[in-house]
Formats: C-alpha cells, structure tokens, sequence
C-alpha cells in the first residue's frame, strides 16, 4: 500500500508557495498604482499598435511557461518532501514455517498424481511466505526441489511435473526418474518416503513450524526400512504435522494413513469430493495457525522518492535556461 508518511509537509509546501506567489501578485498590482507612477496622455493608440499587442502576447507566454515549469519544479519536490513510498505487512512467523510437498508416484497412483500435482500448485498459491519443497518417492525418493521460497519455481516445478504424467510426457520434467529402484522388490513404501519428507527439512536446530502434505493412496507393496508407523513418530520426535491427500478415500488404508496423521496433529482430506484443495487449505491454515505463537506482525516502510526528486530536478534544469532566456 502507496501513501505519503509526512503528507502534512507536502501540503505545508504547497500552501507556502501559493502564499509566496499570491504576495508578489499583490506587490506587483501595488507597483503600478504607485503614487509616483508617471501618468502619460492618450496612451491607448500606443496600446492598440499591432507591435505593442504583439510584445504583451509575448510576455504572457513566458510568464505562463514560467508559471508552469515553476509548478512542474514545486510539486514534485512538495511531494517527495512528503516521503512517499509503500507499507508491507510482514508476518515475522509465517516467513519462518516450511511445508514439504511428498508425492506417491508409484503406478497405483500414476493416474492422480497430475491432479495431486494440480492440486498442489492451487494450494501454495494460497500460502505467503512459508518455504516450499517437493519429494517424489515410489520405493525410493527423490527430491526434486529443496525448500524455497521462490514461488515462481515452484509453480514452474509442480506444472512442469504434473505435465510429466501425459500422454506424451513432460519433456525436461520426469516425475518418475530416480524413484524407483529395480533391485528393490517393493513399490510405494509410504513409510520411506514420509521419512525421507522428514530428513529433508533443514535447521533442525530451529525451532520452526513444520508440515508435510502427502499425497498417496498408502498402497503398499513389499518392505522398507521404515513401516509407516515408524514414520510417523519420526515425525512426531521432530514436531513435523503430516496433512494427508488421498486420491481413493475409503477402506482400512485410508483408515491406516488417517489414523497415523492425526498421531502428528494433522489430518487426511479424499480429493475426490468437490473443493477438496480449498478445504485443504484453510484447513491447514487453521491448524498451523494453532501453533504459532503470538507476534504482531510487523509493517515494513520503503520510501521511494527517486522519481518526484528527478521530475523535480528536471524541472530546475528546465526552468534556468527560461529564466536567462527571458531576462534578456
């Protein structure tokens, strides 16, 4: 939000100069009726000569462009004298809070993991100033981006990849590559792929707001290192909220991955129902909120006087050589 800090000064200027040109305009009226003034006889026919109607037009051009270099000159300097410039609210703790995006891509999943990716970029479009990460995992992970707040990559980064699950695929991005390792006889290990969501989070020396969206349908097929249990009190010891989306919201592994959300102090939404990434969203919102403590937010102040300083500097420059010109 734009405004002026001192606006006061800015109108104290204003006013000042329009006090200073309105007691010239009054001196200079009082000049011409002075009591000395020499009075000359039948002066009209030399008022009335072309030449005479000529000089005067003359002189009332120049003073006009005078009039209004002076005032290009005044206001842009009243203004920045104003300070102008834009107030940002900043809010310290949200600016402190990571979410890790963790993604199934195993072929259960193949399917809806465009529409998880979608939905994905929907909801951090939704979020101001937390740091974002994506890891894709089938019975290996892979981390295809770190946590960032540069949300213009990650939007690129989440379409790039949603568009990995075409037809005919996603050029430079391959949502698959690297997560899955053939000399592993298990796919879709929710339990790795959650620990490594866990292990992927930085500072951990920081007291931090931490959360994790994952997006699977907990289909599991052979063993890993950690059991999805194990997982999750991983990310209990971390203090690390796990929010689940699951593409197929019904039976006892929907049950299993709800079960173990909820263990975090987090929850599991199904994708299936219409505005599912809204409620998502302000859901999250509302129980991260619960967790940060509080702290006013803080208002930022940038001035930016470069332009009104310069439009007044151009028109000093502008106005000296009128001024010499006219004097001669």
């Amino acid at each position: 939000m734009g405004g002026l800090t001192w606006w006061w000064l800015t109108l104290l200027v204003l006013l000042a100069v329009l006090v200073v040109g309105g007691i010239g305009w009054w001196a200079a009226g009082r000049e011409r009726t002075a009591p000395d003034a020499v009075l000359v006889a039948h002066s009209r026919r030399l008022t009335q000569l072309p030449a005479y109607r000529a000089a005067l037009s003359r002189q009332r051009v120049r003073l006009l462009g005078i009039g209004a270099i002076i005032g290009f000159t005044v206001l842009p300097l009243a203004v920045a004298a104003g300070r102008p410039g834009t107030t940002e609210t900043i809010d310290p703790e949200k600016n402190n809070r990571d979410i890790m995006l963790c993604l199934d891509v195993s072929g259960s999943m193949y399917r809806t993991d465009k529409a998880v990716l979608e939905d994905f970029a929907e909801i951090v479009k939704n979020f101001r100033g937390e740091r974002i990460g994506l890891v894709l995992w089938n019975n290996q992970a892979v981390t295809a981006f770190p946590l960032t707040d540069d949300y213009t990559l990650v939007e690129e980064q989440l379409t790039g990849y949603a568009e990995g699950f075409s037809i005919f695929g996603g050029g430079q991005y391959d949502p698959t590559d690297g997560t899955f390792n053939e000399r592993i006889y298990a796919s879709s290990q929710v339990g790795d792929g959650l620990a490594s969501c866990v292990f992927n989070f930085d500072h951990v020396d920081q007291e931090r707001p931490r959360a994790i969206i994952l997006g699977t349908d907990n289909e599991v097929h052979g063993s890993g290192v950690y059991t999805l249990s194990e997982a999750t009190e991983l990310a209990k010891e971390r203090k690390i909220r796990v929010y689940g989306l699951n593409p197929m919201p019904y039976g006892s592994r929907h049950s299993e991955l709800s079960e173990a959300t909820e263990q975090t102090g987090g929850r599991t939404w199904g994708l299936d129902q219409p505005g599912a990434t809204d409620e998502v969203t302000s859901n999250i919102e509302k129980l991260e909120a619960a967790r940060l403590p509080d702290v006013a937010p803080v208002h930022v102040r940038t001035d930016l006087p470069t332009i009104w300083l310069s439009l007044g500097l151009l028109g000093l420059v502008a106005l000296y050589p009128v001024l010499w010109w006219w004097r001669r």
